[in-house]
């Protein structure tokens, strides 16, 4: 007979594999469920987008410097004692508002949310979990992205895994480009250009 603990852990996976499918299977007003009034799409609507183009910013608060208004947009939410080479181990929280071009006058068009933690011993490497919410402009929806973000990469890729409203389903490569970055107010201030490539 399977212990226990072994069946606990096959429950689990059952489950988890049956919540990921959900949003593929079921249909678009119950897959956003509280959220339905405002991804009001569903998977079937006509204005769901094969490709996006779009730049996000992002002000890194600097540790050192805590005081002040709180103008940053990412702050460090964990760190390993003592500190490692490349800062392995630590953990930014962020919530950086999406533009259509790299101002912060241009068209607001909603805004990205997430963490990434320093996972390389050898390289600044980034592991990247954040979703993309449109609240704005021609799209209405999410799209979810997973990936690694090597420092010393030109261009940086991530893969859409996810999507709720306009992007239910939708599963993509995110192509990720460096504008522009300066130190502003002892903060790291950054523009990035997505491109982003959909089927669903």
């Amino acid at each position: 007979m399977m212990p226990s603990t072994d069946m606990a852990v096959l429950v689990q996976l059952g489950l988890s594999f049956i919540f990921f499918l959900l949003p593929c299977t079921l249909p678009g007003p119950r897959l956003q469920g509280v959220m339905a009034t405002t991804y009001r799409a569903t998977k079937t609507s006509p204005s769901r987008p094969k490709s996006l183009d779009f730049y996000m910013y992002i002000a890194v608060q600097n540790n050192s410097n805590l005081g002040g208004i709180a103008t940053f947009t990412a702050v460090q939410s964990a760190q390993p004692n003592p500190i490692q080479p490349f800062s392995f181990g630590t953990i930014h929280t962020f919530d950086n508002p999406l533009y259509s071009t790299a101002s912060l006058t241009s068209a607001s068009l909603g805004r990205a949310q997430g963490w990434y933690g320093n996972t390389g011993k050898e390289v600044l490497t980034l592991f990247l979990v954040q979703t993309f919410s449109f609240l704005s402009g021609p799209n209405n929806g999410t799209l979810s992205l997973m990936g690694v973000d090597v420092a010393t990469d030109t261009v940086k890729y991530g893969a859409i895994v996810g999507g709720t409203g306009d992007f239910s389903c939708a599963r993509g490569v995110a192509t990720q480009t460096l504008v522009s970055s300066q130190i502003v107010d002892q903060q790291t201030v950054s523009w990035f250009r997505f491109v982003i490539n959909l089927t669903y």
